[in-house]
C-alpha cells in the first residue's frame, strides 16, 4: 500500500507538498498540485483522513445524535442533515442515544473524539446545562426538537403543543366529545407538551378531561396496541383517539381491527409526525405534519454557516408550526 513519501517521489516533490495538497492549501503552485494529485492517483493513496483533522483540524464531517436508528422519523431527519452536508462536500458521522441520559451522553464523547466539525443534536434525557456546556464550547452545535431558554438561536424546534391541539380540535369539529389520548410513557418535554394540547382544546371546547380516557406506553406499534386495548376495556365511549404519534396510531388500528372495530366508522383516529406509515395504513392516518426533513437540513445548513461563512446563512424562524394533514381515519358524526 503506497504511503506518502511513495507519491511526494513519483510526484518529484517533497513531502510536505504532498500533505499541502492533501490539505488543499492554496501555497502549491498549479503545476506540482497536478503532478501530486496524477501521483495519488497512479498509486491508489488514500490519505488518513483522521490524521489530516489532527493537522488541519477539520474531519470535513458533522456528527449527528437521533434518539433512535431504526425509526422512520429519525430516518427522515437523518436524511435532511445528510443532504445539505453532503452538498457541502462533507460527511455525517450517525450514532443514537435512545432517549437515555448515559447513551446520549457517551455517543455525543464519541462525535466528539471522532473530531466532528460540528454537531446536531437530538437529546430528550440531557438536563440543559448540560447542553449549554456543548454551546460553549467551540464546535458549532444545534439542537432540533428542543427549546433551551436562552439559547433559542442554537434551537430547531417544534411547537408540539399547538400540533397536538390541532389534532383534538380537528376530532372535536368533526362533532366528537369522547376523545382518548394514547401517549408516550417516556417522560420527555413533547409527550408534555402534546398532553397540553390535548387538554387545552377540549377546554376551549367546553368538554372536560377525562384523565381515564389519558393512556400512556411505550411510543412504538406495541405501545399503541396495549394502550388501545386499554381504552377499551375502560368503556369510556370513546368515538374518537388521538395519537402520540404515528407508529402507536398504527397499532391502536391493528388492535382495533382485530377487535372487530371499524375505522373511522366506529373510532376515528389522527396520528402525529406524518411519516410515509401514515400514507401506507389503511384506512390512510390522519396526522399532523411533523416537518423533521426540513428542521434537520436548517439545523446542517446553520452549522456549515458557523464553520463557514462561504455557506449560506438561510434567515428562517427555528421555531417550526405543524399543521394537520387529513386522510380517511376520521369520520363526522
Amino acid at each position: 500500500m503506497a504511503n506518502i513519501k511513495d507519491v511526494a517521489k513519483a510526484a518529484g516533490v517533497s513531502v510536505s507538498t504532498v500533505s499541502r495538497v492533501i490539505n488543499d492549501s492554496a501555497s502549491v503552485v498549479p503545476e506540482k498540485k497536478e503532478a501530486v494529485l496524477k501521483a495519488m492517483d497512479e498509486l491508489k493513496y488514500k490519505p488518513n483522513t483522521l490524521a489530516r483533522a489532527l493537522v488541519n483540524n477539520r474531519s470535513d464531517c458533522i456528527g449527528l445524535l437521533v434518539g433512535e436508528i431504526e425509526s422512520p422519523f429519525f430516518g427522515q431527519l437523518m436524511a435532511g442533515v445528510h443532504r445539505k452536508v453532503m452538498e457541502a462536500g462533507k460527511h455525517v458521522i450517525v450514532t443514537a442515544g435512545y432517549h437515555m441520559p448515559d447513551l446520549e451522553r457517551s455517543s455525543i464523547r464519541f462525535l466528539q473524539e471522532r473530531r466532528c466539525d460540528a454537531l446536531i443534536i437530538h437529546s430528550k434525557a440531557l438536563p440543559d446545562d448540560e447542553l449549554i456546556e456543548l454551546f460553549q464550547q467551540d464546535t458549532p452545535v444545534m439542537i432540533i426538537n428542543r427549546l433551551i431558554p436562552g439559547w433559542e438561536d442554537h434551537c430547531v424546534f417544534l411547537d408540539n403543543e399547538y400540533g397536538a391541539y390541532l389534532a383534538t380540535r380537528h376530532l372535536i369539529q368533526k362533532g366528537h366529545k369522547k376523545i382518548a389520548y394514547i401517549g408516550t410513557n417516556i417522560e420527555i418535554e413533547d409527550g408534555n407538551h402534546r398532553v397540553k394540547g390535548y387538554s387545552k382544546a377540549l377546554h376551549e371546547a367546553g368538554i372536560d378531561v377525562d384523565d381515564r380516557a389519558i393512556v400512556k406506553a411505550f411510543p412504538d406499534e406495541e405501545g399503541g396496541h396495549s394502550a388501545m386495548s386499554e381504552v377499551l376495556q375502560r368503556n369510556l365511549g370513546v368515538t374518537a383517539v388521538f395519537s402520540y404519534n404515528d407508529a402507536m396510531a398504527a397499532g391502536a388500528m391493528l388492535m382495533m381491527q382485530d377487535a372487530g372495530l371499524d375505522i373511522p366508522e366506529k373510532v376515528s383516529i389522527v396520528g402525529f409526525d406524518d411519516i410515509i406509515l401514515a400514507r401506507v395504513l389503511k384506512p390512510h392516518l390522519t396526522t399532523i405534519r411533523y416537518p423533521v426533513n426540513e428542521m434537520g437540513a436548517l439545523a446542517a445548513q446553520l452549522v456549515l454557516h458557523r464553520l463557514d461563512e462561504r455557506y449560506q446563512k438561510i434567515e428562517q424562524p427555528l421555531r417550526f408550526t405543524p399543521r394537520l394533514i387529513e386522510r380517511q381515519s376520521v369520520l363526522s358524526l
